[in-house]
């Protein structure tokens, strides 16, 4: 949907209904700001004492596991010297010279089939250990690798960050009291311009549509998707809300304060015109003679 204004020669234009703020800053990038984007973060952007802290935990845990395992193989170890002392036992017990005692034969027996089965087991553990080693220092290897990546990449951030980032909105140079005034100074290309009413204490920022016949409309208000709530209450209504962007393709409200300045400065009316478009692309246009917003006291 579009609105505008025409004052013969003096054009304000509503295209859409869409706002932007007027305050474009460049945002300067430090230190602390910096993004290591890595899946193991979800949707949260560390800083580089961040990234230190989660390597740090991360190393503790590998730490313990390989703690864990040490552990376990000091116990197979002394199984392993318990299982010797009891085959030693055995062979001290047992004497070939002697005539065998079906007693001394069946616990032999037992104390054989007993350490069998302990070395069976012992030899299952670790056969699952040394697999779990393997896997583990696989871990640790990648985690050395990331860890360097994470390395390179905070270095080359750190660098990135000692320069300020460059403001990539472009804002057209010309200004004046409203888009017809800067088309009137030779601007033909459709974009951001600064305007200062005559009454306005300070410039603002507005969408100007300047079509090849050299009207300059002020975009008041666009509306596209819906992806901007228009259900704001009066405060919001009167100071604007939305973002503005270069391509006009964003949704806003510029405000009734800003349009009341604009829509009064002249005694010549400015027109309003209000473009429709519906879901299979037809338009229609409405045009009005005079437009005018009064102060906020009339309301």
């Amino acid at each position: 949907m579009t609105w505008s204004l025409n004052p013969q020669g003096l054009i304000l234009y509503f295209y859409s209904l869409v706002l932007l703020p007027a305050t474009c800053l460049a945002y300067v990038a430090t230190r602390d700001n910096c993004c290591i984007l890595d899946e193991r973060f979800g949707s949260y952007c560390p800083t580089t004492c961040g990234i230190a802290d989660f390597l740090s935990t991360y190393q503790t845990g590998v730490d313990n596991d390989l703690r864990s395992l040490e552990d376990h193989f000091a116990g197979i170890e002394n199984k392993t010297a318990e299982a010797k002392e009891l085959i030693k036992s055995i062979q001290v017990t047992y004497n070939p010279n002697e005539p065998p005692k079906p007693n001394r034969i069946v616990s032999a027996t037992k104390e054989s089939k007993k350490m069998m089965e302990e070395i069976i087991k012992y030899e299952a553990l670790v056969g699952s250990h040394e697999s779990n080693i393997r896997f583990l220092q696989e871990i640790y290897n990648s985690n050395n690798q990331k860890i360097n990546n994470l390395k390179q990449k905070v270095a080359q951030l750190e660098a990135k960050c000692q320069e300020p980032c460059r403001d990539t909105v472009q804002i057209h140079d010309t200004t004046g009291k409203d888009c017809q005034d800067i088309a009137n100074k030779g601007a033909k290309e459709s974009g951001l311009y600064f305007i200062k009413p005559l009454k306005a204490n300070q410039q603002f920022l507005v969408y100007c549509e300047i079509d090849g016949s050299g009207n300059g409309w002020t975009v008041l208000q666009k509306r596209l998707d819906g992806s901007l709530d228009f259900k704001k209450n009066w405060i919001q209504y009167k100071e604007g809300f939305g973002h503005l962007s270069p391509t006009g393709n964003t949704e806003f409200w510029l405000g009734n304060e800003k349009i009341h300045l604009i829509s009064t400065q002249s005694v010549i009316p400015y027109a309003l015109r209000i473009q429709l478009e519906d879901w299979d692309g037809r338009t229609s246009t409405a045009d009005y003679a005079m437009f005018k917003v009064g102060p906020e006291a009339d309301k």
